[in-house]
């Protein structure tokens, strides 16, 4: 069982590292206790994804996961907890979608990002596994802004004409 790990905030050095693939063939005992930390972390906390550097680990490694009724984008769907890791992704379609987006590592300011709505996502499981699949939507969204961490990237750089807001603002005003 992993132990919830303190997320490291804007400002934190390691947050603008690139972060290292993890060799596949050899899943260690450090990268399994990397994936139970970022699982119990998220868990815990408010997020619905999160990276290994958010953790101060530097890895190719992302989890993500959220019920649909805890998600306030307007294309949401159920989530399950999902373990990525080296995950890549590329647009399927030129089709783009701008929505204020948080993050654990931003704490209370959200800033509205333009991603693509449908990519194709390549990824390992836990086993080894290669998975490679289409994502629209909420989820494609989550995967480019968690794979944006493993290069260093905070949300905050992607918000174009100072469209930054409070979590209260966006909820008092409805916001999207």
């Amino acid at each position: 069982m992993g132990k919830v790990i303190r997320v490291r905030e804007v400002g934190n050095p390691y947050l603008k590292k690139k972060s290292e693939e993890v060799d596949i063939t050899n899943i260690t005992d450090d990268i399994v206790d990397t994936i139970e930390d970022l699982k119990e972390t998220l868990l815990y906390g408010e997020g619905l994804g999160i990276s290994a550097p958010q953790i101060g680990i530097n890895k190719r490694i992302i989890v993500v996961g959220a019920k649909k009724e805890n998600i306030k984008y307007n294309d949401a769907e159920d989530i399950p907890l999902t373990v990525m890791i080296n995950p890549r992704w590329k647009k399927v379609t030129d089709d783009t979608d701008s929505q204020y987006e948080g993050c654990m590592s931003v704490p209370e300011i959200r800033g509205k990002v333009e991603r693509y709505k449908n990519i194709e996502l390549t990824y390992y499981n836990e086993s080894g596994e290669k998975i490679v699949k289409e994502v629209n939507g909420f989820f494609a969204r989550l995967v480019q802004h968690e794979c944006d961490h493993l290069d260093g990237i905070l949300f905050i750089d992607k918000v174009k004409n100072g469209e930054f807001a409070t979590k209260e603002m966006i909820k008092k005003y409805g916001l999207k």
